[in-house]
Protein backbone atom coordinates (compact mmCIF):
# COMPACT_ATOMS: atom_id res chain seq x y z
CA UNK A 1 0.00 0.00 0.00
CA UNK A 2 2.65 2.40 0.90
CA UNK A 3 5.84 1.59 -1.37
CA UNK A 4 4.52 4.18 -4.28
CA UNK A 5 3.73 6.79 -1.55
CA UNK A 6 6.55 6.89 0.16
CA UNK A 7 9.03 9.45 -0.86
CA UNK A 8 12.60 8.37 0.15
CA UNK A 9 14.33 10.83 -1.60
CA UNK A 10 12.61 13.22 0.19
CA UNK A 11 13.53 11.81 3.69
CA UNK A 12 17.04 11.63 2.08
CA UNK A 13 16.76 15.53 1.10
CA UNK A 14 15.29 16.32 4.59
CA UNK A 15 18.33 14.13 6.12
CA UNK A 16 21.17 15.87 4.32
CA UNK A 17 19.46 19.68 4.83
CA UNK A 18 19.41 18.88 8.78
CA UNK A 19 22.99 17.49 8.62
CA UNK A 20 24.10 20.71 6.68
CA UNK A 21 23.57 22.69 10.17
CA UNK A 22 25.88 22.41 12.38
CA UNK A 23 28.38 19.88 10.02
CA UNK A 24 31.97 19.13 11.34
CA UNK A 25 35.17 19.22 9.14
CA UNK A 26 35.02 15.07 9.68
CA UNK A 27 31.24 14.91 7.68
CA UNK A 28 29.61 14.46 11.14
CA UNK A 29 27.24 17.27 12.63
CA UNK A 30 27.53 19.27 16.33
CA UNK A 31 24.14 20.53 17.27
CA UNK A 32 24.10 20.27 20.72
CA UNK A 33 20.86 21.42 23.30
CA UNK A 34 19.85 24.26 23.35
CA UNK A 35 22.22 25.80 21.18
CA UNK A 36 21.47 28.24 17.84
CA UNK A 37 22.08 25.19 16.00
CA UNK A 38 19.08 23.07 17.30
CA UNK A 39 17.52 26.13 16.59
CA UNK A 40 18.09 26.25 12.99
CA UNK A 41 17.47 22.78 13.06
CA UNK A 42 14.47 23.13 14.20
CA UNK A 43 13.16 26.31 12.22
CA UNK A 44 14.25 24.13 9.23
CA UNK A 45 11.53 21.68 9.91
CA UNK A 46 9.19 24.27 10.79
CA UNK A 47 9.26 24.72 6.82
CA UNK A 48 8.69 21.01 6.08
CA UNK A 49 5.99 21.02 7.85
CA UNK A 50 2.72 20.80 5.81
CA UNK A 51 0.92 23.89 5.70
CA UNK A 52 -2.65 22.29 6.72
CA UNK A 53 -1.32 21.04 10.11
CA UNK A 54 -1.71 22.62 12.95
CA UNK A 55 1.36 23.56 14.77
CA UNK A 56 2.30 24.11 18.16
CA UNK A 57 5.63 25.07 19.42
CA UNK A 58 5.57 24.35 23.48
CA UNK A 59 7.46 26.33 27.01
CA UNK A 60 10.28 23.79 26.19
CA UNK A 61 10.54 24.86 22.66
CA UNK A 62 9.35 21.07 21.21
CA UNK A 63 7.20 20.93 18.05
CA UNK A 64 3.94 19.75 18.19
CA UNK A 65 2.30 18.97 14.40
CA UNK A 66 -1.20 18.01 13.60
CA UNK A 67 -3.56 17.64 11.03
CA UNK A 68 -6.66 17.79 13.62
CA UNK A 69 -6.18 19.62 16.73
CA UNK A 70 -9.50 19.06 17.83
CA UNK A 71 -9.18 15.05 18.12
CA UNK A 72 -10.17 14.36 21.13
CA UNK A 73 -6.79 11.94 21.40
CA UNK A 74 -3.58 11.31 19.02
CA UNK A 75 -0.77 8.92 18.20
CA UNK A 76 2.05 10.96 18.99
CA UNK A 77 5.37 10.12 16.50
CA UNK A 78 8.87 11.23 16.19
CA UNK A 79 12.23 12.01 18.05
CA UNK A 80 14.65 14.84 18.82
CA UNK A 81 16.99 16.45 16.43
CA UNK A 82 20.14 17.67 18.70
CA UNK A 83 23.28 15.52 18.43
CA UNK A 84 26.25 15.01 20.66
CA UNK A 85 29.78 16.64 19.53
CA UNK A 86 30.59 15.29 15.86
CA UNK A 87 27.81 12.69 15.75
CA UNK A 88 25.69 11.25 13.13
CA UNK A 89 23.07 12.84 10.82
CA UNK A 90 20.27 9.57 11.73
CA UNK A 91 20.49 9.47 15.47
CA UNK A 92 17.11 11.43 16.47
CA UNK A 93 16.51 12.64 12.58
CA UNK A 94 15.58 9.77 11.51
CA UNK A 95 12.78 9.24 13.65
CA UNK A 96 11.36 12.71 13.14
CA UNK A 97 12.17 12.52 9.09
CA UNK A 98 10.23 9.13 9.18
CA UNK A 99 6.94 10.27 11.01
CA UNK A 100 6.71 13.19 8.79
CA UNK A 101 6.74 10.77 5.70
CA UNK A 102 4.56 8.55 7.21
CA UNK A 103 2.11 10.99 7.89
CA UNK A 104 2.25 12.46 5.17
CA UNK A 105 2.10 9.36 2.91
CA UNK A 106 -1.17 8.35 5.34
CA UNK A 107 -2.33 11.96 3.91
CA UNK A 108 -2.75 10.60 0.77
CA UNK A 109 -4.99 7.28 1.27
CA UNK A 110 -8.82 7.94 1.24
CA UNK A 111 -9.11 6.06 4.59
CA UNK A 112 -8.03 8.12 7.37
CA UNK A 113 -6.67 6.91 10.38
CA UNK A 114 -8.94 6.02 13.31
CA UNK A 115 -7.14 8.24 15.17
CA UNK A 116 -4.60 11.04 14.08
CA UNK A 117 -1.23 11.57 14.14
CA UNK A 118 0.98 14.40 16.12
CA UNK A 119 4.34 14.77 14.94
CA UNK A 120 6.55 15.07 18.14
CA UNK A 121 9.96 16.59 17.83
CA UNK A 122 12.14 17.03 21.50
CA UNK A 123 14.31 19.54 22.55
CA UNK A 124 17.80 18.54 24.18
CA UNK A 125 17.70 14.27 24.15
CA UNK A 126 21.10 13.82 24.22
CA UNK A 127 23.22 14.46 27.59
CA UNK A 128 26.31 16.04 25.29
CA UNK A 129 26.08 19.45 26.96
CA UNK A 130 24.61 18.97 30.23
CA UNK A 131 24.86 15.34 30.87
CA UNK A 132 21.55 15.20 31.51
CA UNK A 133 18.99 13.91 28.82
CA UNK A 134 15.67 13.26 27.64
CA UNK A 135 14.97 17.21 28.63
CA UNK A 136 12.38 17.82 25.77
CA UNK A 137 10.35 15.16 26.33
CA UNK A 138 10.71 15.37 30.26
CA UNK A 139 9.31 18.72 30.73
CA UNK A 140 6.42 18.16 27.75
CA UNK A 141 5.55 15.43 29.75
CA UNK A 142 5.66 16.97 33.19
CA UNK A 143 9.04 15.07 34.27
CA UNK A 144 11.61 17.45 34.51
CA UNK A 145 13.33 17.75 37.95
CA UNK A 146 14.88 21.24 39.46
CA UNK A 147 18.39 19.59 39.36
CA UNK A 148 18.03 18.99 35.99
CA UNK A 149 17.35 22.83 34.85
CA UNK A 150 20.23 23.74 37.28
CA UNK A 151 22.85 20.93 35.21
CA UNK A 152 25.47 23.28 33.45
CA UNK A 153 27.49 22.47 30.56
CA UNK A 154 31.58 22.90 30.39
CA UNK A 155 31.01 26.56 30.36
CA UNK A 156 29.08 27.12 33.26
CA UNK A 157 25.63 27.76 31.71
CA UNK A 158 23.17 25.90 33.24
CA UNK A 159 20.15 24.32 31.41
CA UNK A 160 17.88 27.14 32.74
CA UNK A 161 20.05 29.61 31.50
CA UNK A 162 20.31 28.31 27.75
CA UNK A 163 16.42 28.18 27.31
CA UNK A 164 16.25 31.61 29.09
CA UNK A 165 18.74 33.12 26.17
CA UNK A 166 16.44 31.40 23.02
CA UNK A 167 13.24 32.67 24.83
CA UNK A 168 11.95 29.26 26.34
CA UNK A 169 10.41 28.87 30.17
CA UNK A 170 10.39 25.97 31.95
CA UNK A 171 7.01 25.19 33.06
CA UNK A 172 6.45 24.39 37.04
CA UNK A 173 8.15 21.47 38.53
CA UNK A 174 5.48 18.59 37.92
CA UNK A 175 3.32 20.51 34.92
CA UNK A 176 3.49 18.93 31.21
CA UNK A 177 3.37 21.44 28.76
CA UNK A 178 0.75 19.61 26.74
CA UNK A 179 -2.30 17.89 27.42
CA UNK A 180 -1.47 14.71 28.38
CA UNK A 181 -4.88 13.02 28.26
CA UNK A 182 -5.04 13.71 24.61
CA UNK A 183 -2.09 10.96 24.38
CA UNK A 184 -3.00 7.83 22.98
CA UNK A 185 0.29 6.77 22.14
CA UNK A 186 3.92 7.18 21.28
CA UNK A 187 5.86 5.72 18.40
CA UNK A 188 9.59 6.59 17.95
CA UNK A 189 11.95 5.16 14.82
CA UNK A 190 15.68 5.38 15.50
CA UNK A 191 18.64 3.87 14.40
CA UNK A 192 19.84 0.73 16.00
CA UNK A 193 22.94 2.02 17.40
CA UNK A 194 24.45 -1.64 16.81
CA UNK A 195 25.41 -4.48 14.52
CA UNK A 196 22.30 -6.63 15.06
CA UNK A 197 19.96 -5.70 12.50
CA UNK A 198 22.82 -5.47 9.98
CA UNK A 199 24.58 -8.70 11.11
CA UNK A 200 20.36 -10.63 10.54
CA UNK A 201 20.23 -8.81 7.19
CA UNK A 202 16.95 -7.75 8.95
CA UNK A 203 15.50 -4.23 7.82
CA UNK A 204 13.82 -3.72 11.02
CA UNK A 205 13.34 -4.25 14.96
CA UNK A 206 10.32 -3.69 17.33
CA UNK A 207 11.77 -2.71 20.26
CA UNK A 208 10.96 -4.64 23.56
CA UNK A 209 12.82 -3.19 26.40
CA UNK A 210 15.44 0.18 26.71
CA UNK A 211 18.16 -0.24 29.41
CA UNK A 212 18.15 1.90 32.46
CA UNK A 213 20.92 4.37 32.88
CA UNK A 214 22.52 5.12 36.13
CA UNK A 215 25.00 8.11 35.61
CA UNK A 216 27.67 8.86 38.25
CA UNK A 217 30.48 12.06 38.57
CA UNK A 218 33.42 11.36 39.40
CA UNK A 219 36.33 14.20 41.21
CA UNK A 220 39.46 12.66 42.05
CA UNK A 221 41.48 15.12 43.68
CA UNK A 222 45.49 14.78 44.81
CA UNK A 223 47.99 17.89 45.28
CA UNK A 224 49.07 19.61 41.79
CA UNK A 225 52.61 20.14 41.93
CA UNK A 226 55.51 20.21 39.37
CA UNK A 227 56.26 17.11 36.74
CA UNK A 228 60.20 17.87 36.55
CA UNK A 229 60.72 17.93 40.65
CA UNK A 230 58.30 15.88 41.85
CA UNK A 231 59.73 12.44 42.67
CA UNK A 232 57.33 9.85 41.61
CA UNK A 233 57.16 8.02 44.90
CA UNK A 234 56.15 11.54 46.41
CA UNK A 235 53.24 12.50 44.09
CA UNK A 236 49.59 12.56 44.71
CA UNK A 237 48.67 12.21 40.62
CA UNK A 238 44.91 12.53 40.25
CA UNK A 239 45.51 11.87 36.72
CA UNK A 240 47.29 8.89 37.36
CA UNK A 241 44.74 7.80 40.00
CA UNK A 242 41.67 8.56 37.56
CA UNK A 243 43.77 6.28 34.57
CA UNK A 244 43.73 3.21 36.81
CA UNK A 245 40.05 4.08 38.03
CA UNK A 246 38.97 4.38 35.00
CA UNK A 247 40.49 0.87 33.89
CA UNK A 248 38.47 -0.71 37.09
CA UNK A 249 35.42 0.61 35.61
CA UNK A 250 35.86 -1.08 32.01
CA UNK A 251 37.30 -4.27 33.63
CA UNK A 252 35.02 -4.80 36.12
CA UNK A 253 31.91 -3.84 33.84
CA UNK A 254 33.45 -6.61 31.23
CA UNK A 255 33.69 -9.35 33.81
CA UNK A 256 29.94 -8.16 34.74
CA UNK A 257 28.68 -7.91 30.92
CA UNK A 258 29.48 -12.16 31.34
CA UNK A 259 27.43 -12.69 34.01
CA UNK A 260 24.33 -10.40 33.33
CA UNK A 261 22.60 -7.46 30.91
CA UNK A 262 25.08 -4.55 31.56
CA UNK A 263 27.74 -1.95 29.91
CA UNK A 264 29.41 0.34 31.91
CA UNK A 265 31.64 3.42 29.98
CA UNK A 266 33.99 6.32 30.72
CA UNK A 267 33.35 8.71 28.19
CA UNK A 268 35.95 11.52 28.68
CA UNK A 269 37.94 12.94 31.52
CA UNK A 270 38.05 16.94 32.49
CA UNK A 271 41.48 17.98 34.00
CA UNK A 272 40.83 21.62 34.59
CA UNK A 273 44.70 22.65 35.48
CA UNK A 274 46.09 20.30 32.91
CA UNK A 275 49.59 21.16 31.85
CA UNK A 276 52.40 19.07 30.13
CA UNK A 277 54.75 20.02 33.00
CA UNK A 278 52.18 19.63 35.78
CA UNK A 279 51.42 16.71 38.29
CA UNK A 280 47.34 17.59 38.26
CA UNK A 281 45.80 18.00 41.03
CA UNK A 282 42.16 17.10 40.03
CA UNK A 283 40.03 15.15 37.62
CA UNK A 284 36.65 14.92 36.83
CA UNK A 285 35.33 11.89 34.81
CA UNK A 286 31.25 10.42 34.46
CA UNK A 287 30.42 6.32 34.35
CA UNK A 288 27.60 5.69 32.41
CA UNK A 289 26.56 2.43 33.58
CA UNK A 290 23.05 0.90 31.89
CA UNK A 291 21.34 -2.41 31.85
CA UNK A 292 17.64 -3.99 31.87
CA UNK A 293 17.93 -5.10 35.34
CA UNK A 294 18.26 -2.20 38.03
CA UNK A 295 18.96 -4.46 40.61
CA UNK A 296 22.00 -5.69 38.70
CA UNK A 297 23.08 -2.53 37.83
CA UNK A 298 23.09 -0.67 41.05
CA UNK A 299 25.19 -4.04 42.60
CA UNK A 300 27.68 -3.03 39.43
CA UNK A 301 27.71 0.41 40.35
CA UNK A 302 28.96 -0.40 43.74
CA UNK A 303 31.55 -2.71 43.10
CA UNK A 304 32.97 -0.21 40.86
CA UNK A 305 32.49 2.28 43.91
CA UNK A 306 34.42 0.19 46.32
CA UNK A 307 36.99 -0.75 44.19
CA UNK A 308 37.70 3.31 43.01
CA UNK A 309 37.79 3.88 46.69
CA UNK A 310 40.19 1.63 47.33
CA UNK A 311 42.61 3.13 44.46
CA UNK A 312 42.14 6.56 45.91
CA UNK A 313 43.21 5.10 49.25
CA UNK A 314 46.39 3.82 48.00
CA UNK A 315 47.55 6.79 46.17
CA UNK A 316 46.61 8.74 48.96
CA UNK A 317 43.55 10.87 46.89
CA UNK A 318 40.44 12.23 47.55
CA UNK A 319 37.27 10.91 46.08
CA UNK A 320 34.00 11.98 45.54
CA UNK A 321 31.06 10.07 43.92
CA UNK A 322 27.99 11.93 42.95
CA UNK A 323 24.77 10.32 41.23
CA UNK A 324 23.87 12.93 37.88
CA UNK A 325 20.96 10.92 36.95
CA UNK A 326 19.08 7.57 37.18
CA UNK A 327 16.99 6.50 34.71
CA UNK A 328 14.80 3.49 35.42
CA UNK A 329 14.97 0.47 32.54
CA UNK A 330 11.75 -0.15 30.74
CA UNK A 331 9.37 -2.66 29.15
CA UNK A 332 7.76 -0.79 26.37
CA UNK A 333 3.74 -1.64 26.05
CA UNK A 334 3.05 -4.94 24.79
CA UNK A 335 0.09 -3.84 22.87
CA UNK A 336 1.92 -1.51 21.27
CA UNK A 337 4.94 -3.82 20.45
CA UNK A 338 2.01 -6.30 18.77
CA UNK A 339 0.75 -3.86 17.04
CA UNK A 340 4.19 -2.62 15.49
CA UNK A 341 4.70 -6.29 14.68
CA UNK A 342 1.58 -6.71 13.03
CA UNK A 343 2.18 -3.47 10.86
CA UNK A 344 5.31 -5.33 9.54
CA UNK A 345 3.82 -7.95 8.47
CA UNK A 346 1.44 -6.78 6.69
CA UNK A 347 4.36 -4.29 4.50
CA UNK A 348 5.73 -7.58 4.56
CA UNK A 349 8.64 -6.12 6.19
CA UNK A 350 11.07 -8.63 7.81
CA UNK A 351 12.01 -7.61 11.33
CA UNK A 352 13.17 -8.91 15.37
CA UNK A 353 12.31 -8.06 18.48
CA UNK A 354 15.11 -6.95 20.34
CA UNK A 355 16.05 -4.38 23.74
CA UNK A 356 17.22 -1.09 23.12
CA UNK A 357 21.03 -0.51 24.79
CA UNK A 358 20.04 3.54 24.29
CA UNK A 359 17.80 5.98 26.37
CA UNK A 360 15.10 7.55 24.31
CA UNK A 361 12.25 9.49 24.76
CA UNK A 362 9.78 6.74 24.23
CA UNK A 363 11.51 5.83 27.90
CA UNK A 364 8.92 9.06 29.40
CA UNK A 365 5.89 8.22 27.87
CA UNK A 366 5.80 4.79 29.63
CA UNK A 367 6.78 6.76 33.38
CA UNK A 368 3.74 8.33 33.20
CA UNK A 369 1.75 5.03 32.03
CA UNK A 370 1.16 6.19 28.18
CA UNK A 371 1.99 3.28 25.57
CA UNK A 372 4.72 3.64 24.15
CA UNK A 373 6.45 1.55 21.24
CA UNK A 374 9.88 1.86 19.07
CA UNK A 375 10.96 0.85 15.43
CA UNK A 376 14.81 0.20 15.18
CA UNK A 377 16.35 0.59 11.42
CA UNK A 378 19.90 -1.42 10.61
CA UNK A 379 22.55 1.22 10.55
CA UNK A 380 26.19 0.95 8.52
CA UNK A 381 28.04 -1.20 11.15
CA UNK A 382 26.26 -0.50 14.00
CA UNK A 383 27.72 3.16 14.30
CA UNK A 384 26.23 5.28 15.98
CA UNK A 385 27.16 9.36 17.45
CA UNK A 386 30.38 8.48 14.94
CA UNK A 387 30.41 11.16 11.28
CA UNK A 388 30.21 7.50 9.68
CA UNK A 389 26.61 7.13 10.84
CA UNK A 390 24.44 6.05 8.13
CA UNK A 391 21.24 3.93 7.05
CA UNK A 392 20.56 2.27 4.05
CA UNK A 393 17.49 3.34 1.55
CA UNK A 394 16.15 -0.03 2.12
CA UNK A 395 15.84 -0.18 5.91
CA UNK A 396 14.58 3.52 5.91
CA UNK A 397 11.74 2.84 3.82
CA UNK A 398 11.17 -0.21 5.54
CA UNK A 399 10.88 1.46 8.81
CA UNK A 400 8.60 4.17 7.53
CA UNK A 401 6.58 1.51 6.05
CA UNK A 402 6.06 0.06 9.53
CA UNK A 403 4.92 3.79 11.14
CA UNK A 404 2.83 3.97 8.11
CA UNK A 405 0.67 1.30 8.71
CA UNK A 406 0.97 1.19 12.34
CA UNK A 407 -0.34 5.13 12.30
CA UNK A 408 -3.51 3.67 10.00
CA UNK A 409 -4.45 0.66 12.49
CA UNK A 410 -3.54 1.83 15.63
CA UNK A 411 -5.87 1.33 18.72
CA UNK A 412 -5.43 1.72 21.66
CA UNK A 413 -6.06 -0.87 24.27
Amino acid sequence: MFNERIDVDRMQRRIAELGAIGETEDGGVTCLAYSERENEAFAYLLEEIPDSYDVEIDRMGNVFATPDRSAESSLYMGSHLDTVRNGGRYDGRLGVVTALEAMQAVDELDESPAIPPTLSIFRAEETARFNVGLIGSRGALGLLEETQLEAADKDGVSLREAMDTLGFRPPEIGTPTIDTDRIAGFVELHIEQGPVLEAAEIPVGIVTEIRGILRDRVTVRGLPNHSGATPMEKRRDAVAGAAQMIDAVERIGTEASREGDLVATVGYMDVPDASANKVSGEVTFPIDIRSVDMAYQTAVDERIRKRIESIAEERDLTVEIEVMERIHPVSLDEHMIEQLAAAAEKTETPYQRMASGGGHDAMDFIEIGKPAGMVFTACDRGLSHNPNEHVEPEAMKAGTKTLAQNLLEYRPK
